[in-house]
């Protein structure tokens, strides 16, 4: 089956259901999870549907409340966001940009936890709505209907006021010789922004990023300080991101 035939029945599927799983998608078409991971990939930067942990949900079904359910019935994703939380104290200032990972580790925050949390995500100032004691700075800027996340030079000019104790820096790809990676380039620069705005930077990765590369370069791998995956901690996989000297549990 040629891409895009592929790609004509992933969209076919996304209207009629409004969500899809990766895997069960490579079964159905009888192609790769890779091939259809490409696919979605590729579909998303064209704007015709959002990539989630495991799957894509359409435009139009766009809630994070929705890609919230989505993603959690991925057993990886929630133990990623479950060992996450090891990252937190009480008092801390936290930076946390946008995409589902901070999102679901958000939702994860013990109710009372005691943070300053900012953000430039819409939804992820939402649920923190439900944490009574963190108190949410939502850095105001060109809202990006897609991410749902604000952009541009007066997120970049707020952030300069700030000095947070730790970010935790969402990305799509890692790799030890590349560093780290996305695919949208204004977010890339935001990101370097952000991560010279913070003490200490931290990652949190399911196994497939890991050793993946994108378009746009955020940093090296030694602007990192903390690595957090749902592999064991001792898995051969993580070993040259030891090596450049990141705390990885």
């Amino acid at each position: 089956m040629i891409k895009e035939e592929r790609q004509r029945l992933i969209i076919e599927k996304l209207n009629r259901d409004q969500k899809i799983n990766l895997l069960e998608l490579s079964q159905l078409l009888s192609v790769s999870y890779d091939s259809i991971r490409r696919d979605v990939i590729e579909l998303e930067d064209k704007g015709l549907l959002k990539k989630v942990h495991g799957g894509a949900v359409a435009n139009s079904y766009l809630s994070f409340k929705t890609t919230q359910g989505f993603g959690i019935d991925n057993q990886e994703v929630l133990q990623l966001t479950r060992k996450a939380q090891k990252l937190f104290e009480n008092h801390q200032t936290v930076l946390m940009d946008g995409g589902t990972t901070n999102f679901h580790i958000a939702e994860q925050f013990p109710k009372n936890l005691e943070l300053t949390v900012i953000t430039n995500s819409l939804p992820l100032a939402a649920v923190l709505n439900e944490h009574p004691k963190i108190e949410t700075i939502l850095l105001g800027g060109t809202y990006h209907k897609r991410y749902q996340i604000t952009l541009g030079n007066e997120v970049m000019r707020q952030l300069e006021h700030f000095r947070a104790d730790l970010y935790l820096m969402g990305f799509n790809g890692l790799h030890p010789e590349v560093g780290v990676t996305l695919r949208n380039y204004e977010e890339s620069v935001l990101k370097q922004k952000m991560a010279q705005s913070a003490k200490k930077v931290a990652i949190c990765s399911i196994a497939e990023k890991l050793h993946s590369v994108e378009t746009y370069k955020v940093c090296d791998l030694h602007a990192i300080d903390i690595l957090v995956t749902s592999l064991k901690p001792t898995d051969a996989a993580l070993n040259d991101f030891r090596q450049n000297g990141i705390y990885v549990f």
